[in-house]
């Protein structure tokens, strides 16, 4: 869930499902193309500024979604971030589906042919123009299918209605992406959403409600608008462009007929599907959830989810800075490979699993300042469900890039896919019958059979590498730790204590993992020797 729609589609943030940096793998693969040769200097350069922009540009957006989602709950209440929460999985369905899998294409093919982004430009402006158009007309007659307050059917028409200026900031973005200048994307990203958090704040302070952050984030995609234009004009990207001749490998581009749109069609299909297979991986529950039991109820999953996803997207970074070292390292040291990956997934369950086990007290306190009474015990208890979605999708996203490194895609998808059927079956039978707390089974379930499938394919595959060491003492420390704080809160049960009882927990946890020798130096060693000469 995203409290700021994302600028471009690339990186996709939130949900709790197999995430969009699983599936930007395998995009970034079918756009690709090998290269010959040493890389250069300036080139190691050029990848560490785009990838920091990236995930700089995602972190941004998370803490202030963070902060201004934990506000609207506190002014508006549970119903008031569900109507909101809805709002947002719609519009990023919709802005996905108006893309028509358009810039995954441009970007590959751009980057091999510089020369064609005006008239490239122009085209895919058009075709998502027009696609926004038609989009926003069709979520106007869906609204009105589902059984949603006309509050939420208001907010949803307005959201929906910024895809015209979202189509713009889309294939401009797409432009600096193919130009490889990911910086002005993070530059624009970080602008308008604090822009976005500073009015969504004021709105709410002087009394406005959903529908007046709806006229916020219209507001928010015109501004994107117009400093994409101006950045354009001054990064001088089209400049020197052909203002005709042919555009996507070789289709017309003077006129938009019909075989140019059939040919666009079918070089943007594999793309398509894939970036539509992302999104409704992230937004599957939210849908699910305010179309079943209502906006008030998806406003407490949602409050419970805020906290999770820092750990998510924390997990996709760190996956994304160590899945080319993996790929490296496959077809150089094979035995480092192992290493490494069997480092990886430890290190990240060492961080993970205390998080999971020991974090519930701290859960509470920030749940306190925004929900009292039912919605409070509600999104408390659906957060202890929810939290061991962090460790497991870790585990999950740790399987999808091994078979990615093993040049098995079609393995990958196959989890994707596999998590996203479980949820579309699992969620509504158990939102139904537990409100939140069963959302967030279902969403959990459907994580760990997803992790179940990627290692039985790891097997299927042979992959070569080796369960991570000392993982019974891992999950035994957990579990004393966490052991540990639950005594010492019923033995201190003032609510103001639990920094002290989650401290205590925390040492608890860290003298086992020393005394099962689960951490050492030489290990970390090899982990940060490893990652340096990635880059």
């Amino acid at each position: 869930m995203q409290g700021v729609p994302a600028v471009t589609r690339f990186p996709q943030v939130g949900g709790v499902m197999l995430q969009s940096g699983i599936m930007d793998t395998q995009i970034d693969q079918l756009g690709s193309t090998p290269t010959s040769g040493p890389t250069t200097p300036r080139t190691d350069r050029r990848v560490l500024l785009n990838t920091g922009a990236l995930a700089g540009s995602s972190l941004w957006r998370i803490g202030i979604s963070f902060l201004l989602q934990l506000y609207i709950a506190s002014r508006l209440g549970a119903e008031g971030l569900g109507q909101y929460a809805t709002a947002l999985a719609f519009l990023n369905v919709a802005q996905v589906v108006s893309e028509l899998g358009l810039p995954q294409l441009l970007v590959r093919d751009l980057a091999r042919h510089p020369e064609r982004r005006a008239h490239s430009f122009r085209a895919a402006l058009a075709v998502q123009l027009m696609a926004g158009f038609l989009v926003w007309l069709g979520v106007i007659g869906l609204v009105y299918l589902v059984p949603y307050q006309p509050t939420t059917r208001l907010v949803l028409i307005l959201m929906t209605g910024s895809l015209p200026f979202f189509a713009f900031t889309s294939v401009s973005a797409t432009l600096f992406q193919a130009g490889e200048r990911m910086e002005y994307v993070m530059g624009v990203e970080m602008v308008v959403n604090t822009l976005v958090l500073a009015a969504g704040l004021g709105v709410l302070w002087r009394g406005g409600g959903v529908v007046h952050l709806a006229v916020v984030q219209i507001g928010a995609q015109a501004v994107n608008a117009l400093l994409f234009g101006f950045l354009l004009r001054r990064s001088g990207l089209l400049d020197g462009s052909l203002g005709n001749g042919d555009g996507v490998d070789g289709a017309d581009l003077h006129g938009l007929n019909l075989t140019f749109l059939r040919d666009l069609w079918r070089q943007a299909r594999p793309f398509y599907g894939l970036a539509l297979t992302t999104v409704l991986l992230n937004r599957a529950d939210i849908l699910l959830l305010s179309a079943l039991v209502g906006e008030t109820i998806t406003g407490i999953y949602s409050a419970a989810y805020l906290i999770v996803r820092v750990l998510i997207v924390l997990s996709q970074t760190y996956w994304r800075a160590i899945y080319p070292t993996l790929s490296r390292l496959r077809h150089q040291a094979l035995e480092q490979y192992q290493r490494l990956a069997e480092l990886a997934l430890r290190y990240g369950l060492i961080a993970l699993l205390p998080a999971a086990a020991l974090s519930t007290d701290a859960a509470g306190f920030i749940l306190g300042l925004i929900y009292r009474g039912e919605a409070y015990t509600g999104a408390l208890t659906a957060y202890q469900v929810l939290i061991w979605a962090a460790p497991l999708f870790l585990t999950a996203t740790y399987t999808v890039h091994l078979l990615m490194v093993e040049h098995y895609p079609q393995g990958s998808l196959m989890v994707a896919i596999f998590h996203l059927l479980l949820v579309v079956l699992f969620l509504p039978a158990l939102a139904l019958r537990w409100q939140a707390v069963g959302a967030a089974g279902a969403v959990v379930a459907s994580i760990g059979a997803s992790v179940l499938l990627g290692f039985f394919l790891i097997r299927r595959v042979q992959v070569p590498v080796k369960r991570p060491t000392g993982l019974g003492v891992l999950l035994f420390a957990t579990l004393l730790a966490a052991v540990g704080q639950r005594a010492l809160n019923l033995l201190l049960p003032s609510p103001n204590l639990w920094p002290f009882s989650t401290l205590a927990g925390l040492i608890i946890y860290g003298v086992g993992l020393w005394q099962g020798r689960v951490a050492s130096p030489a290990d970390l060693a090899l982990f940060r020797r490893a990652l340096r000469r990635s880059r």
